[in-house]
């Protein structure tokens, strides 16, 4: 297979070698945790939810705030690539291997742990319908395809969803899948202007329609761009993707002190006051940038000894589910949400070492030309 050759943009260094960048990776994905334990332990409204005066929830910041560093990150990794199947390759390894062990340990583990101590007579665990064999493989290609096994998970305060995380990573290798024709087309490199803006324009059409949707008719096809969650968060993909391709003023802004605490007060400002609705895509990337550049948290992934923030994410919700159904809730929303961040914590790092640090060490195959064989590079 002969692999599709790009021309790459200049090879500066990006926002990618700022060390916090792992820490804020791992802090977006327990705002979801720390959301979902709300719903999950039965705990009502969060207070975030009151702070923002009813209009976002802590978890969606979090993962639009996980969706901005990926956009950037998933962009570095075209431009410093020089081929389509090994950028698609990298990118399955770090998505999909992780993705398919979580749906065999819940299907396999925790819901028969769950089957078995629940009361009732017990018909076998594989013949219940929707089924165990179903939810592992339909869910392999569509991460929502089926979200419960037979009436698992039952009598908890959120029945029949195993995991309401995953809905995200079908989106997640979408932007994958994007940012890949925008490297084919050249707009990630050598018309990367011509790129930055398009993304530009698509970020203000979203905030006129954002201001203008409530008061003004707008064409039916301009509502369909922005009209669910996931494709929204395309966009915050996109915001930190149009960051990437200028790694020189990226750096020079994260320099800057007094303007990156500046962004930083008003995307607060903005999530209390609900500008936040049609200025997150502008404001969350220059903020999250500079954190990522002045927070002191140099090295964290080396100190922590690997990336969890992934494993984190996809296994923190049926973990939560369990911990529900065994009482976990009845001792109050601290100590659930510390159960359930442990839990979850125990079972991210033997992900990343067991399974997605192996898959990576899979990452420099890439393919030869003319052979059809895959090729250490």
């Amino acid at each position: 297979m002969t692999p599709h050759r790009l021309n790459p943009a200049p090879q500066a260094k990006s926002v990618r070698r700022a060390n916090s960048i792992a820490f804020l990776r791992l802090a977006l994905a327990f705002t979801v945790l720390y959301s979902h334990a709300h719903l999950l332990g039965g705990f009502g409204k969060e207070s975030f939810l009151s702070w923002s005066r009813g209009s976002l929830i802590l978890g969606s910041v979090g993962v639009q705030g996980f969706f901005v560093l990926s956009g950037s990150l998933i962009a570095t990794s075209w431009i410093r690539r020089a081929t389509l199947g090994r950028f698609l390759w990298c990118r399955f390894l770090r998505l999909a291997p992780a993705f398919w062990v979580c749906l065999a340990v819940t299907s396999l583990v925790f819901g028969p742990a769950f089957y078995f101590t629940s009361p009732g007579p017990h018909l076998p665990y594989f013949s219940l319908q929707p089924s165990a064999l179903g939810y592992l493989l339909r869910n392999g290609l569509n991460p929502r395809a089926q979200i419960a096994i037979g009436p698992l998970p039952g009598g908890v305060p959120w029945s029949s969803d195993w995991n309401g995380s995953l809905w995200t990573l079908f989106y997640e290798a979408a932007c994958y899948l994007m940012v890949a024709g925008l490297g084919v087309a050249g707009l990630l490199g050598r018309s990367r202007r011509l790129g930055a803006a398009a993304i530009v324009g698509l970020l203000a059409l979203f905030t006129f329609w954002s201001v203008a949707s409530p008061a003004v008719a707008l064409p039916r096809q301009v509502g369909r761009i922005f009209d669910t969650p996931g494709k929204v968060l395309t966009l915050y993909f996109l915001a930190g993707t149009g960051w990437a391709l200028f790694p020189d003023a990226t750096r020079a802004w994260t320099r800057a002190f007094w303007p990156g605490l500046l962004a930083c007060f008003v995307l607060v400002a903005c999530w209390h006051w609900g500008a936040y609705r049609w200025l997150g895509p502008w404001i969350m990337p220059p903020a999250l940038f500079w954190l990522a550049a002045n927070l002191p948290f140099a090295g964290f992934e080396d100190w922590a000894g690997g990336d969890y923030s992934y494993g984190l994410y996809i296994y923190a919700y049926p973990v939560q589910q369990m911990l529900a159904h065994f009482g976990a809730a009845s001792l109050g929303y601290p100590l659930y949400l510390a159960a359930g961040f442990c839990g979850a914590g125990l079972l991210a790092i033997a992900s990343w070492h067991w399974i997605e640090k192996p898959a990576l060490g899979l990452k420099n195959l890439a393919f030869r030309p003319g052979s059809g064989q895959l090729a250490g590079c």
